[in-house]
């Protein structure tokens, strides 16, 4: 009996231990540069998490802190935190540069001049995701990837915009935002904003 309970005992503590592997905010203590297996995220189910709260009347500096690792955007505007998002930074592959940077432009309907799909003259779709330097099928059109809300962070094509969010790494090295937070955000920011990407 008293063997068995240990048993029991040692099972429920790894059954723990897992669960807790298991959990994204330990997972991201760990830091990663790609969303593993065993993170609970259905990768094909986009997320909305967002907050906002600007006190009116509030001005001063801009700031947005961008955290790789816990998949999050914070705002600030005069040294008060105002807001934040759920992202979805770069994937193993097209890492989200760290540094710091600024808002080089804005542009409320973007399109992606790298990524997207090739359509015929009809508009349909002949290559569903489709990269810039692919063998292009005669009558083929490029049709860039909506990239809505979008504000230049690099020049080198990094930018924020809105896009699909799941919490994870899962971009081409854009910050992705939920389309009511990358309004938001965009509406808020003024170019020269600094960005800081961790």
């Amino acid at each position: 009996m008293k063997r068995n309970l240990t048993i029991l005992a040692a099972t429920a503590a790894l059954l723990t231990a897992c669960s807790t592997q298991n959990d994204l905010a330990a997972m991201t203590k760990g830091g990663y540069a790609f969303r593993p297996a065993r993170i609970k995220i259905d990768p094909h189910k986009a997320v909305s998490h967002g907050h906002w709260d600007r006190p009116a009347g509030l001005e001063g500096e801009h700031l947005i802190v961008i955290d790789t690792q816990l998949q999050q955007a914070k705002y600030y505007i005069a040294n008060q935190y105002v807001g934040s998002s759920t992202i979805s930074s770069g994937k193993a592959g097209h890492g989200t540069p760290a540094g710091t940077f600024k808002i080089l432009s804005k542009d409320e309907d973007h399109t992606s001049s790298t990524y997207g799909s090739v359509v015929d003259a009809q508009g349909n779709t002949l290559i569903a995701d489709y990269t810039q330097g692919q063998p292009m099928p005669p009558g083929g059109i490029y049709k860039g990837a909506p990239m809505n809300f979008g504000m230049q962070i690099t020049n080198t094509g990094i930018w924020m915009h809105e896009g699909y969010v799941t919490a994870a790494p899962e971009s081409h090295g854009c910050i992705r935002l939920p389309g009511d937070m990358a309004k938001i955000f965009f509406d808020n920011t003024p170019v020269g904003t600094k960005v800081v990407i961790k």
